[in-house]
């Protein structure tokens, strides 16, 4: 259970910041590995790098319980 919540978290991350208009390029790049995921958790350089994506784009990410 907690990993299908983890995924359904991811996607919503995913999504919001493949809404960004005018993203560069290289986040394209990165929207579509982390979307290919097959384990239900990101790899600690893989997290460090969404949030810093998320953190270039203004976007606030509150994790729910």
């Amino acid at each position: 259970m907690e990993d299908c919540q983890f995924m359904q978290q991811l996607c919503m991350r995913l999504r919001q910041l493949h809404e960004v208009a005018n993203r560069d390029s290289s986040v394209d790049w990165l929207l579509q590995e982390l979307g290919k995921q097959a384990k239900p958790y990101l790899s600690s350089l893989q997290a460090k790098l969404l949030a810093a994506v998320e953190r270039e784009y203004k976007i606030e990410w509150k994790q729910q319980k």
